[in-house]
């Protein structure tokens, strides 16, 4: 409407400067209708895209979670593709009792949930090379466990950016700082244990577990942070280590 005295009967397109950027934009015109039939025509079609697009947002940020979600669970079940001990089948069954729990599946046995326990899940346990211990989640529940029960407020919680895989602690002693090698160390294993593994460097956060938080009515395991800084963890040599 601004633009009305460049309008001339019979134009099909008009190129206009954009308000915000500057840029050079065209709108194509009905050349039987004038220009503010035009300009009516176009903002009418405006009105329609946009509770278009806000109807449609909800459902894409609905399916994007529920997408990394399953991301997530896809990243746990690569881990323990082979078991070879007990606590590997136990994590298995974990994930399938997840499933069922979430809808994702039928139990064909019809077998009762597993009752809430106070026991901390057996995770999986590594040292760096200076002593301090490194706790795994093999699963959401575990990852919910290690985060949410077993973390202290001397523990560093880490996990890749934007990328699923389990919630890693670097345990702490009461007044310890964290070493540069014990940072790049818990980084590393935290880079192989996601879907991730394959990659050369994988961003890796790294935050107090105070930090970390749970959204109301999110999936298992499915967290969010802040204060967190980022580091670059090399799964390849967390696989060295963990082959020897």
């Amino acid at each position: 409407m601004a633009y009305l005295h460049l309008w001339q009967p019979g134009m099909s397109s008009i190129q206009l400067q954009d308000f915000d950027s500057g840029e050079p934009v065209t709108l194509a015109l009905n050349p039987e209708k004038n220009a503010v039939q035009n300009a009516q025509a176009l903002y009418k079609r405006h009105q329609k895209l946009k509770r278009t697009r806000d109807a449609v947002m909800p459902l894409l940020e609905a399916v994007e979670t529920e997408l990394h979600y399953l991301e997530q669970i896809e990243a746990a079940l690569v881990q323990t593709a082979q078991y070879t001990d007990g606590d590997d089948l136990t994590a298995l069954d974990e994930i399938r009792d997840e499933l069922v729990q979430q809808g994702y599946m039928d139990d064909p046995y019809q077998r009762p949930g597993r009752s809430r326990t106070d026991k901390l899940p057996n995770f999986h346990r590594f040292c760096t090379p200076s002593g301090t211990e490194i706790w795994v989640g093999r699963n959401n529940n575990q990852n919910e466990a290690l985060t949410f029960k077993a973390a202290n407020d001397y523990d560093l919680w880490f996990h890749t950016q934007e990328i699923p895989g389990s919630h890693v602690l670097l345990r702490r002693a009461p007044g310890a700082q964290a070493s540069d090698d014990d940072l790049a160390w818990t980084a590393n294993i935290a880079a192989w244990f996601s879907r991730a593994q394959q990659s050369e460097q994988v961003p890796v956060v790294y935050t107090k577990p105070k930090h970390v938080y749970k959204p109301k009515g999110a999936r298992p395991g499915m967290v969010i942070y802040k204060h967190e800084q980022v580091l670059w963890g090399q799964p390849q040599a967390a696989k060295a280590y963990l082959q020897q």
